[in-house]
């Protein structure tokens, strides 16, 4: 009976390390050949273009986001031939459901809605698909009525912030898991 306590202890200390990607990995070797990639914003509205082009302007500079990356980043898609493009894609929500706190009053905000974020790897040549994730802001426009102006969950948090949280998100996915498969890559 010790014996097979200790198996299933020590199993279960094996596998907790063993964390899963967030994202898909779908062609593991390319993704692991990757040392350059830029920040594609064909597709997108000029306002979401906007807010890509800001992200990656604040998130590049030294001890940001972008630069946990072990991938040199490329001004442009098209000129230099990076290895990798990050396509990003803003997908709105629309909320069916909203569950209140008792004792709310029980009134629907009149936009419920929230934004989240399709992120795509592909490669630059081919534009073959090599990972993809999906975010969600933290901070969204559904939230109490009651809630101060300005707070994480008011009615009244910008769509903006709100498209910059879950593209943050997006990225952040991406940065953990580049490192979580970065050992197991060059084995």
């Amino acid at each position: 009976m010790k014996l097979i306590l200790l198996l299933l202890v020590t199993s279960s200390l094996l596998t907790a390390n063993d964390k899963m990607p967030t994202g898909e990995v779908r062609n593991p070797q390319a993704f692991a050949k990757i040392r350059s990639f830029c920040v594609d914003t064909g597709g997108l509205s000029n306002f979401d273009r906007g807010i890509v082009k800001d992200f990656v302007k604040a998130e590049s500079k030294p001890k940001h986001l972008l630069t946990k990356l072990p991938w040199r980043l490329v001004p442009e898609c098209q000129g230099r031939a990076p290895d990798a493009a990050a396509k990003v894609e803003f997908v709105p929500l629309r909320v069916t459901r909203v569950v209140l706190p008792q004792g709310a009053p029980g009134r629907i905000p009149e936009t419920p809605y929230a934004v989240k974020v399709a992120l795509q790897v592909v490669d630059a040549g081919s534009q073959e698909p090599l990972y993809s994730v999906e975010a969600r802001a933290v901070i969204n426009a559904v939230g109490p009525e009651d809630s101060p102006p300005r707070s994480p969950t008011s009615e009244n948090t910008n769509p903006l912030l709100e498209k910059r949280d879950a593209l943050y998100h997006a990225f952040w996915y991406l940065v953990d898991d580049v490192r979580q498969l970065k050992p197991t890559q060059t084995e």
